[in-house]
């Protein structure tokens, strides 16, 4: 992976990308008034620039760069501290003090949400296998959103940069109260520029067998599956599809032991 800053980059940027390279096991290299697609024409490589804000991953041919925004979360979020329900939170059975392990965390969405409800006293973790990860990382650290309490929701998540088929069979029986899984489906709705672009790193595994026997090992309480509302996946792994007939995803729950 290559990492290189913005145009016209102070001292602190080029500090900034020589230090995320190593943290990373990257290279760094000047950007020397190159365009991107010419870095990435030269070393074949996904390439993170660190800009003053923020930092965007692009790949070959992408149309656009992807980059860490907390996007509906926001929203999400202020709305459950007004009181408002979640169809996540309401599917998920989360409260304060809970425990969540989101497999497929992507940008972090659903993970911002669970950690502004289970608060301090609670836990999330976040696992994601794909190169994007370092977004994640970097963003839930970094990102200020003006709100405290969504800054410190976001600090609060402990990232697992890893895929969880290799994460949940290592895990203890009973670990968290809930596992998650958001897999990619056809008719996902990826609605904002800050997101759109995760197709083009995204894993797409199916779930099996094997790991929904793990994920209900690991749970305490609930396995929950986000699909796309004609999924197969709610029947063939036993979830029972909660229907919300104005929305083109639905929640599956299982519950588990207790």
């Amino acid at each position: 992976m290559i990492f290189t800053t913005a145009g016209r980059p102070t001292e602190a940027l080029i500090k900034e990308a020589i230090q995320l390279s190593q943290l990373y096991r990257g290279m760094y290299i000047s950007r020397e008034k190159r365009s991107i697609q010419q870095i990435i024409n030269l070393y074949h490589e996904t390439v993170i620039v660190v800009g003053y804000e923020r930092l965007f991953l692009y790949k070959k041919n992408a149309e656009t760069p992807i980059f860490f925004h907390p996007n509906s979360a926001m929203f999400r979020c202020k709305a459950i501290l007004s009181g408002q329900d979640d169809a996540f939170i309401k599917a998920s059975g989360l409260f304060e003090g809970m425990s969540l392990l989101d497999c497929t965390a992507g940008l972090g969405s659903d993970s911002i949400v669970a950690s502004i409800v289970v608060g301090n006293n609670g836990r999330v973790q976040a696992i994601e296998g794909s190169e994007h990860v370092i977004l994640l990382q970097q963003g839930l650290q970094n990102w200020k959103s003006n709100y405290e309490e969504i800054d410190a929701a976001m600090r609060r998540i402990s990232v697992i940069p890893n895929r969880y088929e290799h994460v949940l069979p290592h895990l203890k029986d009973n670990a968290v109260d809930v596992v998650y899984f958001d897999p990619m489906f056809e008719d996902s709705i990826l609605a904002s520029d800050g997101v759109s672009g995760i197709k083009q790193v995204a894993l797409y595994d199916g779930l099996s067998e094997n790991m929904m026997m793990e994920a209900k090992r690991v749970a305490r309480k609930r396995v929950i599956l986000k699909d796309s509302w004609k999924s197969t996946r709610f029947e063939q792994f036993g979830f029972q599809q909660q229907i919300r007939k104005t929305s083109k995803f639905h929640y599956g729950v299982i519950e588990c032991k207790e």
